[in-house]
């Protein structure tokens, strides 16, 4: 795939933007986004995270350097943005029906966990040499799913389905590890497991 550059030779900035910043000036190529996006992920489940440069991703998109370091600070930077970018996006608003919502967005994590999700995580867990890697997918996957869930529970708590002194936290790593055993122990298929796991929560916690 060849995508036009920003600009023909532009040198790298040694003032580079802060995540998800960009500084002011001509509008950005989505098309070279995109495939910079596209690249980055093909490269991360092809060859894993320490076998990545900010060259090679910018080679596979047909861009420049300079193009790719003017989204993204480093390979960390890189990567992390785009995971999240592949993500599904987290709701905002309250929900009508937490249980069934809950129950929902366990079975999006197990599906896209199911494909090249475990060994995305495995080799950002492998790159010991670069820490902020793990800590920027944390921040921007982890985390904000993390509260989803846990908001979820929050209203079901409200509206009096599990008893206020529930341990929404422990309840919340209980449901991801379900995934996560579901992956490693190889398991698939099983329709209306998460409504049983969410289930099980509701009675263990529940008044």
């Amino acid at each position: 795939m060849s995508v036009t550059p920003d600009g023909p030779g532009d040198p790298v900035s040694t003032r580079l933007p802060l995540p998800g910043t960009r500084s002011p000036g001509r509008p950005r190529d989505e098309r070279a986004s995109q495939a910079i996006t596209e690249a980055a992920l093909r490269q991360l489940a092809d060859v894993g995270y320490a076998k990545i440069s900010m060259e090679s991703v910018a080679s596979e998109a047909g861009v420049s350097r300079a193009t790719v370091y003017r989204r993204y600070r480093d390979k960390a930077d890189l990567i992390t943005a785009a995971i999240a970018d592949h993500a599904t996006e987290v709701p905002t608003g309250p929900s009508d029906d937490p249980k069934s919502d809950l129950a929902r967005f366990l079975t999006d994590f197990d599906d896209r966990f199911a494909g090249s999700g475990m060994g995305m995580l495995g080799s950002l867990l492998a790159a010991q040499d670069d820490p902020r890697a793990l800590e920027l997918h944390r921040e921007r996957v982890v985390g904000p799913r993390a509260a989803y869930a846990r908001r979820l529970l929050e209203q079901a708590q409200g509206h009096g389905d599990l008893r206020p002194d529930a341990d929404l936290d422990l309840a919340v790593q209980m449901l991801a590890g379900s995934v996560f055993h579901r992956k490693v122990a190889g398991i698939r298929g099983r329709s209306g497991w998460a409504t049983r796991a969410v289930d099980a929560i509701w009675k263990g916690m529940g008044r």
